[in-house]
């Protein structure tokens, strides 16, 4: 009976024992591996998260500037001659600021193109004008034209000395013809005849500049042959503006420009 009693004891133990090691063997296996049937995933554990923005969204560390300025900028200016049908007689032979002041205000009221009798009768009030004001129409320094200019036209005058390259180019990228004052005779222009001995004040209008060449682009209104879109080096042009000077009746003055814009 001792025998039969410690049999069944040892049948318990045994039986406890492999209980125990069934119950450790299923906590550490997969369900699927069991024979068991998978859990269901609830809703929240199916859904794959969404990067947000920042983790998506690549942001530039710099803005790039972009220069409003190229190589090559020109207006459309129309050009006028200062003797626009060719007549060189009377006050037609010096009429150059007229001219410049007419191809300005011509441009600014978006005309492409004038005709010589429409540039005529401008410049034929600009001359009245002049005579009216001061007794004369010749030679007008920087200080008339502004006169002229702000009180006779639909733009604007503002008087600039010493200007610089830089300062001209700006205004043309605006879309700002510029006037400029010269002592004629060192433009070295051939088709323009000046004599040393004369004031050889002359007037043009910038309309342009190229880079690439160093040159402004101008229409130089006293060239009767390639007066359009005429270039000048900026070395040149630069070392040749000079305001009239009235003290001496020559072109020795500051050297001066004379920004434009439109009335608004």
């Amino acid at each position: 009976m001792k025998i039969i009693g410690y049999f069944v004891v040892l049948l318990l133990v045994l039986g406890a024992v492999l209980a125990v090691a069934w119950f450790v063997v299923a906590q550490n296996t997969p369900a699927n591996k069991i024979g068991l049937p998978s859990p269901t995933p609830t809703q929240t554990e199916m859904i794959t998260p969404i990067p947000t923005s920042t983790s998506t969204i690549i942001t530039p560390t710099s803005t790039p500037t972009i220069s409003a300025s190229t190589d090559l900028v020109e207006l459309p200016v129309p050009y006028i001659n200062e003797a626009p049908s060719n007549n060189w007689t009377g006050p037609w032979k010096n009429a150059c600021e007229e001219a410049s002041i007419t191809m300005v205000e011509k441009f600014y009221q978006g005309e492409k193109a004038v005709s010589a009798s429409e540039a005529e009768s401008f410049m034929t009030m600009l001359f009245g004008k002049e005579n009216a004001l001061y007794g004369n129409n010749v030679n007008s320094d920087a200080a008339q034209f502004k006169n002229l200019i702000d009180n006779h036209t639909t733009y604007k005058a503002t008087i600039v000395t010493n200007p610089t390259i830089d300062q001209i180019k700006q205004q043309i990228d605006h879309g700002h013809p510029v006037i400029s004052l010269h002592y004629g005779f060192e433009l070295n222009n051939p088709n323009i005849p000046f004599l040393r001995t004369g004031s050889s004040y002359h007037t043009m209008v910038i309309i342009g500049y190229d880079d690439s060449k160093q040159q402004f682009i101008v229409n130089d209104d006293g060239d009767t042959k390639a007066g359009a879109e005429h270039r000048y080096d900026y070395d040149l042009f630069m070392s040749t503006l000079h305001d009239f000077n009235y003290a001496d009746g020559k072109a020795d003055g500051l050297p001066t420009v004379i920004f434009t814009s439109p009335n608004l």
